[in-house]
């Protein structure tokens, strides 16, 4: 996710963009399925028409295991980064701060330029987050951590390009804020596009 979005030219092995619990190097590269992918993809694509991002996120976390939410999370991040160029490809590049009990848990950085914004924010040392199985979502994870949104004033609002859900910065001992529990409630990551 964050090749994706940091500067630079993202770089992917191909046939790692579904579950590939192997490791790759020159000498231990195997033949790609492509049908598999592009068969994934087109499935993707067709599910995202017929059902709300919301939906589409919760289904793909739930069977996480097939692989598909790695290839959405690229599908989604690399059209976004696309149609986004500019910030990208001239953009600042402004790590988040993290504040919280849960601060250490979180990498985070923004992309600017001028007046539009990209967050983006990952979790870190994924598995002592979890509970058993499922994914670390919502405030009982997350407690009262937050990142620092940079540049802006409360109320700003700010859409996850994941799931569609949209979250409004709000004030906090004179900053201005976003909560984990609501960035990282329904999907592992967030790409949030500044909307106003």
């Amino acid at each position: 996710f964050f090749k994706i979005t940091s500067p630079g030219v993202p770089d992917l092995y191909q046939g790692t963009e579904i579950w590939n619990l192997s490791l790759v190097d020159p000498d231990n590269r195997r033949s790609v399925d492509y049908s598999i992918r592009t068969r994934m993809l087109e499935e993707l694509k067709k599910h995202e028409t017929e059902t709300t991002l919301p939906e589409l996120a919760r289904d793909l976390v739930t069977d996480k295991d097939k692989g598909m939410i790695k290839l959405y999370l690229i599908y989604k991040a690399l059209h976004y980064r696309r149609k986004n160029r500019e910030i990208f490809e001239r953009g600042e590049y402004l790590t988040i701060e993290v504040m919280g009990e849960k601060a250490s848990n979180v990498c985070g950085f923004t992309r600017r330029i001028g007046n539009s914004i990209a967050l983006i924010v990952a979790p870190r040392f994924f598995a002592g987050l979890m509970q058993q199985e499922d994914l670390p979502f919502g405030k009982e994870v997350w407690k009262d951590s937050f990142i620092v949104v940079p540049f802006d004033t409360p109320g700003v609002r700010y859409q996850n390009i994941f799931t569609g859900e949209t979250l409004t910065a709000v004030s906090y001992k004179g900053a201005t804020v976003l909560y984990l529990a609501e960035l990282i409630a329904n999907f592992p990551v967030a790409l949030m596009e500044k909307i106003d």
